[in-house]
């Protein structure tokens, strides 16, 4: 009966210890982290730069939210691609994104950032348009890091 009982609490301890550990997190390496969130920022900047939807849509997860101002949200890779082709279609030419401050914790990070926009739509006047952002950041299983969750608003020209 004793060496049922020490095997019935070896058992039941065994259990606690298997499920109080966690699955190991990867590493995050913030200055790594910053690199490929601005890395991504480049890329986004020469697919506006070479007028490409597809490669703008690319840079974000299957399951990303587009949260722009002013309209509803868009969930998807569909939705934003037809986002950002119109967006090129109105006459945005260029977008410089500039990253002020990252913060990493495993698979995500969030970056918190400026953009710059020229816009010159077919017969009218160029313009610019700056304002400030917040993306989300996911690591894919191939660790590429995407954006995941992204909002902006523009701030006014006096600024």
């Amino acid at each position: 009966m004793k060496v049922k009982a020490y095997l019935s609490l070896f058992v039941l301890l065994l259990g606690f210890v298997a499920f109080s550990c966690k699955a190991p997190q990867k590493e995050t390496n913030l200055a790594q982290v910053r690199k490929a969130i601005e890395d991504g920022d480049a890329k986004f900047g020469e697919a506006v730069r070479q007028g490409d939807g597809a490669a703008i849509a690319a840079l974000y997860t299957e399951d990303a939210t587009l949260l722009p101002p002013d309209s509803e949200m868009i969930k998807g890779k569909t939705g934003i691609e037809a986002f950002w082709k119109g967006g090129l279609q109105m006459g945005i030419k260029d977008a410089v994104l500039t990253t002020e401050d990252v913060f990493a914790d495993g698979d995500f990070a969030y970056e918190i950032g400026r953009y710059a926009l020229k816009i010159r739509p077919e017969g009218a006047e160029p313009t610019g348009q700056k304002g400030k952002y917040v993306v989300v950041w996911k690591r894919t299983p191939e660790g590429v890091w995407k954006l995941h969750v992204d909002i902006w608003n523009s701030v006014p020209p006096s600024q």
